[in-house]
Order: structure tokens, then sequence, then C-alpha cells
């Protein structure tokens, strides 16, 4: 086991009999993630290569251990990377338990990770879609006013080419609130950056998920009440539940 993970796992923590080395690395993720993203300025990329560069080097002459620290290594690159809903969640709460890293694994781990939602982004019916484009035209978050079936194959990432944002934080901090109260799947960076749903009016590249996560992480500390709600989107979600029929 690491010991320079463990040196960042309180001893009540370390004395659990479950603890192992992924869990410590995990522990010391959360840890880094708080004083650097949510209680920091620093970039997203730059936390994750700096971390996973500080844990890399392990010394032993046991070739089993070596190899078992390049695996958890390598399991927290990937979920650091690739699971940004899955950071969003856990990683944002005011503390960071041996039972959320547990949840937090097994949903990183199962065969529903992102593949059992087909792949749309969210489902929603005429009403509930008119007034979101009623919203987003007047916040003019997008370069040019979107129509209905326009933000219909958004949802339904169906889109021929990416819609040009004017307020990239603000619509992804939008959409993080939508997937907080269940309304997009939990797979939605994802989806946005494989289908290349959404452009930056800076950009002449579609965003891509280190981006997404990114905006994310520098702006949702300033709008959160919980560590998750957003609170300007809370009034606008229950208005659109109010149009399920």
């Amino acid at each position: 086991m690491c010991n320079r993970c463990l040196g960042q796992c309180t001893k009540s923590e370390i004395e659990q009999p479950e603890v192992d080395e992924l869990w410590a690395l995990f522990r010391a993720a959360y840890e880094q993630y708080q004083l650097e993203i949510v209680n920091g300025n620093k970039l997203y990329k730059r936390f994750v290569n700096d971390f996973i560069s500080y844990h890399l080097p392990f010394f032993t002459d046991d070739e089993h251990l070596i190899r078992m620290h390049i695996r958890n290594l390598s399991s927290v690159y990937e979920l650091l990377t690739e699971r940004n809903d899955l950071i969003d969640i856990y990683f944002n709460k005011d503390s960071f338990v041996y039972e959320n890293y547990v949840t937090m694994t097994e949903q990183f781990n199962t065969v529903k990770r992102v593949y059992d939602y087909n792949v749309e982004m969210g489902w929603f019916n005429d009403d509930q879609l008119d007034f979101l484009v009623n919203y987003i035209n007047e916040e003019k978050i997008f370069v040019e006013d979107i129509t209905v079936s326009e933000l219909r194959d958004f949802f339904g990432c169906s889109l021929k080419k990416p819609l040009v944002v004017r307020k990239m934080a603000w619509f992804l901090l939008l959409l993080n609130a939508l997937a907080y109260r269940d309304l997009l799947v939990r797979c939605w960076q994802k989806l946005i950056a494989e289908n290349k749903l959404l452009q930056s009016n800076k950009s002449s590249k579609p965003v891509t998920i280190t981006a997404i996560s990114s905006n994310i992480s520098r702006k949702r500390k300033d709008f959160v009440d919980d560590g998750s709600a957003i609170v300007p989107f809370n009034n606008l979600i229950e208005k659109l539940k109010l149009y399920v029929k």
C-alpha cells in the first residue's frame, strides 16, 4: 500500500478493515480537488495531471505491489478523465467518506456505466422544450436563437452541426442542474463531447469533455447551496416539471 496516499487519510479512516490503496488514492484526489478546484482556480486538466504524476513513482522490490499501484492509479486517472459525472456528484460534497467511495466505484465499474441509456441525453415533451427554448433565447445563451426542433435534436444527440454558444459556462451549469434533478442521463457530458453538440463562439472546434468539466468546476462553486444543487436554476426546473403530463 502506498504510504504517501495513506498519509492523506485520517487515522479513523485508515483503521477501517476495508481500506486499500485505491480508496486512499481517491481520498487523496478528493482532498486535492477540494483544495485546488472547489476552493481554488486551478484548471481541471492540470489538477488531474499533477495528481497522477505526483503519485506515479512507487519504490519497492515487490513486483506485485508495483503492478497493483499502476493498476489503481490507472483507475483513478480513468475516472477523473472519463467519468466527470461521478466527479461532479461525489467530489463536490462537503465530505468524502468510505461509503461514498464504495458507491462511486460500483457505479464506475458496473455495466450500467454509460451505455445503458441508448444514445439520447434526455427526454422532454413539446411543452417542456418550448419552455426551455424561450428561456434559452431570452438569456441569449446561443449566438443565434434556437428552435424547438434544434433543442430536441440536441437532447437526442442528432444535431448535424454543433450549436454555437455565447454563454458556455452558464449553459453547462443549466445542464448540470438538469442532470442533478434526474432530467438528463449521467453521461450527458460524454455524449455532448462524443457527438460534437456544442461549440464556443470563441473557438472553431466542438467542446471536449475536459473543457466541459473545467467550465462547470470553475463556475459552479459560486452558485451552489449544498454542494450539489445549482441555485439559479431551481425555480426554472420546478416550473419545467409542471409541464410533465
